[in-house]
């Protein structure tokens, strides 16, 4: 069965690096994202039209590039959850968690009984076809499995030490333009109370043995971040990637004196 290499990473105290597939529905997405380095694939249903079929192929290609799969559900439900994971996602991305309540029930709908309350199915999404006995596959899942869960309210924050001492939560990642609009200054990342807001869930994770996490299409506030003690990092997404990537080129091909 196959190693989540990036919660072995996480484990170890390592940053891992990301970018989100979400505009460009494509299984060569995530082969590119391997080929560039990146240690995951950020596959997001929450604010992408992707439907499971789509997010299932996706998941296919990046298991097999050897990139760690990560799906952002739309929403703290036990199907989606549930069903990303059957199709072989390797880690879950839930947005707006705020209570330890909250918090203990998405990590048992990521675990089966006694752990957790996951309806049993052993798929070849999720083992490529290995042949493994039901102890076995349910000690990989509970090994194996990365839960990630995302910080964008205030009463996230006025709940975060609760919350981030439940068993079985791996990442707290930031909703920075969720949580700043939350606070009433909405897109300013940079605001002292947005700062502090940030240091203090990295503090806290780091007190927990967990990792801080980030996603942001901002290369300074990756790089600030990542500075300041965050381990799991998202930066930009496909559509955008491409977009600078094409936007760069045409420019510097439009620069260039001609031999005329």
């Amino acid at each position: 069965m196959r190693t989540n290499r990036v919660k072995a990473a996480l484990k170890a105290g390592q940053v891992v690096l990301g970018s989100e597939v979400s505009g460009l529905h494509s299984a060569e997405v995530p082969r590119l994202f391997a080929e560039a380095g990146l240690d995951f694939a950020f596959i997001d249903m929450e604010h992408s039209s992707m439907g499971l079929e789509t997010v299932a192929d996706l998941v296919h290609s990046a298991r097999q590039a050897g990139i760690t799969p990560i799906v952002r559900v739309p929403q703290a439900e036990y199907p989606w959850v549930a069903r990303v994971l059957d199709n072989g996602a390797l880690g879950i991305i839930v947005p707006r968690v705020n209570t330890e309540e909250e918090t203990r029930q998405i990590v048992s709908w990521t675990r089966y009984p006694p752990r957790g309350i996951r309806g049993f199915a052993c798929t070849r999404a999720q083992s490529e076809g290995e042949p493994i006995s039901p102890r076995d596959y349910i000690e990989w899942v509970d090994a194996e499995t990365l839960v990630v869960i995302q910080i964008e309210r205030r009463e996230a924050m006025e709940n975060l030490e609760a919350m981030l001492s439940v068993p079985g939560v791996d990442v707290a990642c930031m909703g920075l333009m969720d949580l700043s609009a939350d606070l009433g200054i909405p897109g300013e990342i940079d605001h002292p109370e947005m700062i502090a807001a940030v240091d203090r869930v990295v503090e806290v994770c780091r007190a927990r043995g967990i990792a801080a996490g980030i996603i942001t299409a901002d290369m300074r506030a990756i790089q600030f971040w990542i500075g300041r003690g965050m381990r799991f990092v998202s930066y930009s997404t496909d559509f955008l990637l491409l977009k600078d990537a094409a936007s760069r080129a045409c420019r510097q091909m439009r620069e260039t004196p001609t031999g005329r």
